[in-house]
């Protein structure tokens, strides 16, 4: 039976997600803790419009756009050690990461 824990990470930046993935990717080898992934997951576009002004001129709008970028890994039999590791790695502020737990028999 294998432990298989899938890491989603959510962030506002795609180039700094990139870099922390890298980071993780660079730990995982170290440790000698294999790993699938990163998978590009589909992200998420909010858009909206703002009046400029609060009583005339309906027709003058700020438009602005936030986008969410996901990824995820999967990392293959690892220990209690590994998790801890995980969780000291994070220290970008705004970056979402969720741990979920699979069991693969």
């Amino acid at each position: 039976m294998k432990n298989i824990i899938r890491v989603y990470f959510i962030y506002y930046d795609f180039i700094l997600l990139n870099k922390i993935i890298f980071k993780i990717k660079n730990l995982a080898l170290d440790k000698k803790i294999k790993y699938v992934g990163p998978v590009f997951l589909p992200s998420k576009i909010n858009k909206f419009a703002i009046l400029r002004s609060p009583h005339v001129n309906k027709d003058s709008r700020d438009h602005f756009q936030i986008t969410t970028h996901k990824r995820f890994i999967d990392f293959l039999d690892v220990n209690s050690y590994f998790i801890l590791l995980l969780k000291d790695c994070f220290f970008f502020f705004g970056l979402d990461f969720k741990f979920k737990f699979l069991l693969n028999f």
